[in-house]
Parts: structure tokens; sequence; C-alpha cells
């Protein structure tokens, strides 16, 4: 994960969101584990374990999670450690910076989920309505961080993180939004989560 991502504010972020999804006493893979954030903010009941490509952030994550690797995501290597299946895996924010995505999304869902183990995953959504209201003035560009990311190699909407999801034979059990400016909007309005939501946020179980 890139070192200029910090931990989402708000009870309504993609960090906190995805948190509240965790649960409570869980075994759980954050596969691109950026700082530990994730394990900041988790119950703590839950012990993490992390892989990420940074080294800084290798270091820091070690601070928090039992165990952490350091690995290039897009190569798909095996875990370091022998820690069995793991009841949640995580992909925050990562999928999109990969080249292939839907084949990271796989190979983790078949060589570390659990039989009954879930899968959340977050990713821009290039839908929101900032992002639509550029393109109707002919801006598209680039930014450090956030939906247009410079380092984003895909792009998805509510439709299309759907069919990621489900190129690795994962059925969707819920749908959430991250969003820390229009998150309590989206708690009434659920529908329009597709227009206000900055971060698409997925829950997946083994379709059986």
């Amino acid at each position: 994960m890139n070192t200029r991502y910090t931990l989402g504010r708000g009870y309504f972020s993609t960090h906190h969101t995805i948190a509240r999804l965790i649960g409570k006493n869980k075994t759980v893979l954050d596969v691109g584990c950026n700082k530990g954030y994730l394990g900041k903010i988790a119950d703590p009941s839950n012990a993490f374990y992390g892989v990420d490509y940074s080294a800084s952030d290798v270091d820091r994550a070690k601070k928090v999670y039992t165990k952490v690797c350091r690995s290039d995501l897009n190569e798909m290597k095996k875990l370091p450690w022998n820690m069995g299946r793991f009841d949640v895996l995580v992909f925050a924010d990562l999928l999109e910076h990969l080249i292939y995505p839907e084949r990271v999304l796989a190979f983790y869902v078949e060589n570390y989920l659990k039989k009954n183990g879930r899968v959340i995953i977050s990713l821009p959504n290039i839908a929101n309505w900032t992002v639509r209201g550029k393109l109707l003035s002919g801006s598209f560009d680039y930014t450090e961080t956030g939906i247009l990311d410079k380092t984003h190699l895909h792009f998805y909407t509510y439709k299309t993180a759907r069919m990621l999801m489900e190129s690795a034979g994962l059925e969707i059990v819920q749908e959430e939004a991250g969003s820390t400016v229009l998150g309590p909007v989206i708690f009434y309005l659920h529908q329009l989560r597709g227009l206000l939501a900055s971060s698409i946020i997925l829950e997946g179980i083994i379709h059986i």
C-alpha cells in the first residue's frame, strides 16, 4: 500500500465501517495492511495478521499485528508463516492498485479463507458525484490520493465491484458505503450510495 494513506476518521469512514463488519473474536488477514490501521480501531478480541509491499509500513504494522510480512502482492506468493486459514480476509483500498486484482483476490480466497469465512473489500467509487461533475465539465484529472489517485490501475462502480467479488467465487451478503462527510445521508438514503459513496464496501462468503 501507499504510505500516503492515513487512517480514516469518523464513524462512516471506510476504515471504521470495515472494522465494524469484522466483528469480534476473529482471525483476520489484512491484505495490503498499510500501517496496521484496522488493528488499531477494530475490537481488541480480534487477532490481526498482515501483508504489505512497503517495508516502512510493515515495520509500523508489526507494532499492532500478531505477524506481518512484506511481499509484492502482484506476485501472489504464499505467506512465510503457517497460520492455516482465516475467519476474515480484508482488502481495504488495495485491489485497484494491482495489475490483476481478480487473480490476487481469488488466490487469497483459495489458499487462506476458512470454509465459513468472510471477505471484505473496499474500492474507490468512480461513479461518485464529484467525479461525475468533473466529467460533465470535461475534466478527469488524477490526484495524489482519493478516487482518482494516480496510482489506481482500475476503477469501479457497485456493479463492477460485485463482478470482481463473484469472479473469485464469492456470494455478496452485504453492501456498504464509505463516506466520512456524507455517511449519515447514505445511512438514511441507502439507495443513493452509488452516487454519494466515496468507497464501495462489500462483504462476501464462498458461494456454495
